[in-house]
């Protein structure tokens, strides 16, 4: 049988051996005496003490959270006035819009004459009469008292047509809308909501020089929100008081904001649309030349 008992080895250098000695001589403690009290700590006890000098919080600290604070409500309050200010606006707008839809069906249902019905009589009309100078059977002779004593009726002179561009038409993109006049206010173009918006003091439709007209392309109506959907050669109607003009897209860009002379003056009749494209750090301009115009009926 092979010898399994232990071996000694010797132990280099002095300290060595006089700590060998020591163990070997002392008496080992009896398990009758008490132990000194030890502190047993968790693992997460054991982190937080380990941390807790890095996680004192100063004053610069606690600045920095107020200013996160402030910051994320700041930031809240200008999300939740844009979407009411956005959304809530268009929101509002649809249903005013249906309300007078239904309110003008219903007065013209109630308006509607009911002809045959005794102690009702159609109203009094004006009758059309050609531009003066004209005569008539009645004027060839001389008038007497009875002519002068004789309640006449006297016509109102009829207004004359507002030039002014009143209604935009773009069949191919779906567009119908009023127009309404815009001005420069502190420096910059106003944008007409929920319609297109006439440059005043550019061309008016029809004549010699550029008609410029501006619409919003996302919230506001966002009335040319797929202006960029035109083509070449697609038609666009303007409606005035007495008139209308078709004009033919010829060209489609996109220029920077600081390219104004996209609104100069022409030679020759021009209709130009603006609206904002490419997250409102551009503008896309359409241009379209003048090839109709009729009275409207």
């Amino acid at each position: 049988m092979s010898d399994h008992s232990p071996k000694s080895t010797a132990l280099p250098g002095d300290m060595d051996q006089s700590l060998l000695d020591a163990l070997l001589n002392n008496t080992v403690p009896s398990r009758r005496e008490q132990l000194r009290p030890s502190r047993l700590h968790s693992a997460s006890e054991q982190r937080r003490e380990a941390l807790q000098p890095y996680l004192l919080r100063t004053w610069l600290d606690r600045a920095l959270q107020i200013g996160e604070r402030a910051l994320v409500f700041s930031a809240a309050a200008v999300f939740l006035y844009w979407l009411a200010d956005g959304y809530g606006r268009d929101w509002i707008h649809e249903l005013r819009s249906a309300q007078s839809a239904e309110a003008a069906v219903g007065t013209a249902i109630v308006a509607t004459p009911t002809m045959g019905l005794p102690n009702t009589a159609p109203p009094a009309v004006a009758p059309d009469l050609p531009a003066l100078p004209f005569t008539t059977p009645d004027m060839d002779g001389s008038p007497t008292n009875s002519d002068f004593l004789a309640p006449q009726q006297v016509l109102a002179m009829p207004a004359a047509a507002d030039p002014r561009p009143q209604r935009l038409i773009i069949p191919s993109i779906g567009v119908d809308t009023p127009v309404k006049d815009v001005f420069v206010v502190d420096g910059a173009w106003q944008v007409a909501d929920y319609a297109a918006g006439y440059h005043n003091g550019t061309a008016l439709p029809g004549n010699k020089g550029n008609t410029v007209l501006s619409g919003h392309a996302g919230l506001r109506g966002g009335v040319f929100r797929n202006l960029g959907g035109l083509s070449s050669g697609d038609d666009v109607m303007i409606e005035t008081g007495g008139w209308s003009y078709t004009y033919r897209v010829r060209t489609i860009a996109s220029v920077w904001p600081t390219q104004i002379e996209v609104m100069n003056t022409t030679p020759i009749p021009v209709l130009t649309l603006i609206t904002c494209t490419n997250w409102d750090t551009q503008r896309l301009i359409v241009v379209a030349d003048l090839i109709s115009s009729r009275p409207r009926i």
